[in-house]
Formats: C-alpha cells, structure tokens, sequence
C-alpha cells in the first residue's frame, strides 16, 4: 500500500519511519528501492485486505488523484471494513481492477460501496484489446454509441451486467489517436437485460469529471439482437481506421 499511519498522520513509505495500517492497525515495514515504487508492507503476512491489489498500473491510475483521497478506509453494514482505492468527495468508490475477479465477489464489492465505478485493465490478456475492437458495432453517432456482442469477446462477458459502471482501459494506443483524437476510455453501461452498450470516454475527460464531483452520463441505445453486416459507409471512416490498426499491429504486453 502507498499510505500508512505514522504518528496518525497518513504518509507515503520512505527509509526509516515505522507505519501502522490504516485497517488493521499492525505494524508496517517501509520498502524502497529502485524496481518497484515506494509501499508499505505487512510485517511477515499477506495483506490484511482480501480485496487488496496494487500492481503499477493501480499506482499510476491512483495518482491521477489528490493523495488525500487515495487509500481510505471504507465502513460498511456490521463494522466490515475494506481500504478503497479512490474515495471521491461525494463518497463514490474507484475501484481499478487488474487481476480475475468472481462474479460473486464483484457483487460483494457493488453491494458494499453502492456508489462505485470499476475501472478494468483491458491489457492485462494479450488478446482481449483485439476481441473487444472486432466485435464493436456502430449503433448511435448522437451520442456516439456502440453495441458488442459478449460471446466473441472475453471481456465482455466477464463484465457483462453489472449494476454499476465498468470503464475499460487500454492504455494509449495509436488506433485510439486515430479514431477519436485522444485516449479513450471505454465505458460499458449498467443494463440490467445484459445488453452490451459502449460508450468510448476520453480518459482526461473522465478524470476532470472525477475530480468535480460530476457523474457518467447515461445513454440508452437499441443495439440489434444480432450482429449487423456492415456496408461501406457504416461505421465511420475513423472507427475503420481504428478497426484496421488494431487487428494489423501486434501489441506489447
């Protein structure tokens, strides 16, 4: 973990001080070193959290955000307690996603936190990036929409019908520069119907949005039952650009 309690005040990891965590109040050792970003470590046990991660990617994301709101610790029903990764103002939960999950344990995370956003490594599967482009359907250019069918892309169907909104992150790629400018941010609507509804999000808008409070727009689409065939003119000409580059490169993992 990035925070830990030294004199009950919340601090990074540095040589030579002495933490407490946060949750279970043990002691924590600093590690510092050249390979991996300075953390906290539990003294001779696993992280007290089941729900814990941090991996590089979980660091970037968690600094895009004041520290202030990083690494909270979050009281639910009964005194349960789990340390959130980004715990915003308005008391919605961030919570980034890089290893499997079960479909039960998402639920228990939903169910705990209530407000909360996923947002899901897209990269962390050499070839979900690639599945998730060609399977991607055109289905509203007001708001820009997309549909995809879950059966012909893995990813998909681990995140298919959450209650809640699952943004996909694939990093900065050139077929997003392409398509829409900027990186993006996929965002996958809550459905209850288990209809896959995308949006793509730029990443920097999401963050400023995060950052004053504001919430995912909703839209709501009638994607077809069954994949379109698709005629010269549908989808765009960027989105074929974008499609094209990502099944021609090979991606580095």
């Amino acid at each position: 973990m990035r925070l830990a309690l030294v004199n009950d005040i919340r601090c990074e990891a540095a040589p030579g001080l002495a933490g407490i965590c946060q949750q279970c109040r043990s002691p924590l050792i600093p590690k510092c070193g050249n390979i991996r970003a300075n953390h906290w470590a539990h003294r001779g046990q696993r992280h007290c959290d089941p729900w814990w991660e941090e991996t590089e990617w979980h660091i970037a994301w968690k600094n895009r955000f004041p520290i202030e709101w990083q690494e909270n610790v979050h009281v639910g029903q009964n005194d349960e307690k789990h340390i959130a990764d980004v715990k915003l103002p308005n008391d919605c939960v961030l919570e980034f996603q890089h290893s499997p999950i079960s479909d039960i344990e998402r639920a228990s995370r939903e169910a705990f936190y209530k407000s909360m956003i996923w947002i899901v490594d897209g990269l962390r599967r050499k070839r979900d990036q690639q599945s998730f482009a060609k399977t991607l359907r055109m289905i509203s250019q007001k708001p820009l929409g997309f549909t995809g069918f879950e059966s012909e892309c893995a990813l998909l169907r681990d995140w298919i019908g959450r209650p809640v909104d699952v943004l996909f992150d694939f990093g900065t790629t050139d077929a997003d520069q392409s398509a829409f400018g900027k990186p993006v941010l996929w965002q996958l609507h809550p459905e209850p119907k288990r209809r896959v509804l995308l949006t793509p999000v730029y990443t920097e808008a999401f963050i400023n949005l995060m950052h004053k409070g504001g919430a995912l727009q909703r839209a709501f689409f009638n994607p077809p039952q069954q994949a379109p065939r698709l005629s010269p003119a549908q989808p765009s000409q960027s989105f074929q650009q974008y499609s094209r580059r990502l099944q021609r490169n090979r991606f580095r993992f």
